[in-house]
C-alpha cells in the first residue's frame, strides 16, 4: 500500500525496495542501460535538491522519488540499478506513475493518428511522365503552397521541381514521386468560403467525378452540396468539407463500395475516355461500348449485341473493371478509345459477356499496333488487377488491346 498523506516512506518499504532493485538488476540489462541515462539526467536537472529530502516526501510518485538520488553519490551502475528497481516498483505500484506508462501515451497517440489517417493504398502515386486529372489537382495544390507552376495536367521537370522543394521545406524523401507521405502534407481541410487553388484543385477532381462545378477557385454553398454528394456515393460522411479522406476519394476515384453507376457517371465525365458509338462488325445503337455506360450510369445493365454469341442480354458491369478503366486515365493519364465492352462479337466464353472485359483501339491518339504505347498501357491493366491482358502479339489482338479482369 502507499503511505497516507502526511506520513514518510517507512523502513519495511525501503527493505522491499533493495530487494526488487537487486532482482531487477539481475534480470533486466537493458534496462539497466536505459535507467542509467535517466540517472545522469535526474542529476542534472536536481543538483541543487537536497538529497536528505527523500526520507520525508509524503504521498510522491516513484518518478518524483527518483528526481531525488544524486548520481554523484553512487557509482554509475549502481544509481542505475537503483533507478531501474524504482521503475520495477512503479509499475507493480502505480502505472500512471511508471516510465513504461510515459512511454506508452505517446504510442498510443501514434496509433490513433494511423488508424485515423487515410490508408497508404487510397492515395494515388504520381511520378514524372505522369497526366491527367490528378496530376492537375497536384499542379493547383502545389502552387496554393507557394509555386508558380502552369497548370497543363502534365507531370513533367518543372513539376518534378516544384515536389521536390516542397518535399524538402517538409523534411520528406525528396524524390519526386508524390505518394501518400507528400499528398497528406500538400492537402488542407476545405469548406465554405474557402478560396484560392486550392479549390481549383478540388472542383478540378468533382468534376472529373461526375459533380457539375466551376473551376474558378471559389468554394461556395453550391460546391459544398457537390462535395457532399460525393462524399455519399463513395461511402464518407456527408458533410461537405473536404478533408483528408475526402481528398484520398476524390484522387484515387474510386467511390466507395464499387458503386458501378458512381464509377460509369465519372467514365462519362472523362472526356479523354472516347467509347465508341458504332461497332466495328455490325449495326446496334443499344450495345456500343458508350451506351454501356450510360445504362450502367442510369443504373441499368448493359446489353449485349444481337449477333453475339450471348445475344441482347443485360450484364451488370464489374466495378473493378470500370474502375480500372477510370484509373487508366485519371492515375496513369492515358487518353483511349474503347471500341468494345459486353457488345459486339466474342469467342463463346469471353469475359466480355460476363462485364469484366474492355477492348482498347487508341492510346494517346495512336492506334494499337500502328506506334501506339500498348506495352506499357498493359503494364498497367495488370497492375490494375486485370489478370488477362492481350494485345499485339496475342492471336487475335494484333489492333486492340483486351484487359479482363478475373471471374
Amino acid at each position: 500500500m502507499r503511505p497516507a498523506p502526511g506520513t514518510t516512506h517507512t523502513e519495511p518499504r525501503t527493505a522491499r525496495t533493495s530487494r526488487a532493485v537487486a532482482r531487477t538488476a539481475r534480470t533486466t540489462d537493458r534496462l539497466v542501460r536505459v535507467a542509467g541515462r535517466t540517472a545522469r539526467t535526474a542529476h542534472r536537472l536536481t543538483r541543487t535538491t537536497d538529497r536528505n529530502t527523500a526520507t520525508t516526501r509524503t504521498e510522491e510518485s516513484p518518478m518524483s522519488i527518483m528526481s531525488t538520488f544524486s548520481a554523484a553519490a553512487l557509482p554509475r551502475r549502481t544509481a542505475a540499478r537503483l533507478v531501474a528497481g524504482i521503475v520495477a516498483v512503479a509499475a507493480l505500484t502505480g502505472p500512471g506513475a511508471s516510465l513504461a506508462t510515459a512511454g506508452e501515451a505517446p504510442a498510443a497517440r501514434t496509433a490513433a493518428k494511423l488508424r485515423t489517417a487515410p490508408a497508404a493504398a487510397d492515395w494515388p502515386t504520381l511520378r514524372a511522365g505522369g497526366r491527367g486529372t490528378s496530376v492537375t489537382a497536384l499542379q493547383h495544390l502545389l502552387n496554393s503552397r507557394g509555386q508558380s507552376l502552369t497548370v497543363d495536367g502534365s507531370f513533367g521537370p518543372a513539376t518534378t521541381a516544384g515536389v521536390k522543394a516542397f518535399q524538402r521545406a517538409n523534411r520528406l524523401a525528396v524524390d519526386g514521386v508524390v505518394g501518400a507521405g507528400t499528398w497528406s502534407r500538400l492537402v488542407t481541410t476545405l469548406r465554405d468560403g474557402a478560396k484560392g487553388p486550392a479549390v481549383k484543385a478540388a472542383q478540378t477532381l468533382l468534376k472529373a467525378r461526375g459533380q457539375a462545378v466551376a473551376v474558378d477557385g471559389a468554394f461556395t454553398a453550391a460546391v459544398a452540396a457537390k462535395v457532399g454528394a460525393f462524399q455519399k456515393s463513395a461511402g464518407l460522411a456527408a458533410d461537405g468539407v473536404v478533408g483528408a479522406k475526402t481528398w484520398a476519394a476524390l484522387l484515387s476515384g474510386t467511390p466507395s463500395g464499387g458503386d458501378r453507376a458512381a464509377l460509369a457517371k465519372q467514365i462519362l465525365a472523362q472526356k479523354q475516355i472516347v467509347l465508341a458509338t458504332v461497332h466495328p462488325g455490325g449495326k446496334h445503337a443499344g450495345s456500343t461500348a458508350r451506351q454501356n455506360i450510360l445504362d450502367t450510369a442510369n443504373g441499368k445493365g448493359a446489353l449485349t449485341s444481337p449477333w453475339g454469341d450471348k445475344p441482347n442480354r443485360r450484364v451488370a458491369l464489374d466495378p473493378r473493371m470500370l474502375n480500372g478503366l477510370l484509373k487508366l486515365r485519371t492515375q496513369y493519364g492515358y487518353r483511349i478509345s474503347v471500341s468494345e465492352i459486353v457488345g459486339g462479337d466474342h469467342s463463346g466464353n469471353s469475359r466480355h459477356y460476363a462485364g469484366i472485359a474492355f477492348d482498347i483501339t487508341h492510346i494517346n491518339g495512336q492506334h494499337v499496333g500502328s506506334g501506339a504505347p500498348h506495352k506499357q498501357f498493359m503494364a498497367a491493366c495488370k497492375k490494375l488487377g486485370a489478370p488477362e491482358v492481350l494485345g499485339p502479339g496475342d492471336a487475335g489482338h494484333g489492333r486492340h488491346v483486351h484487359c479482363g479482369w478475373s471471374r
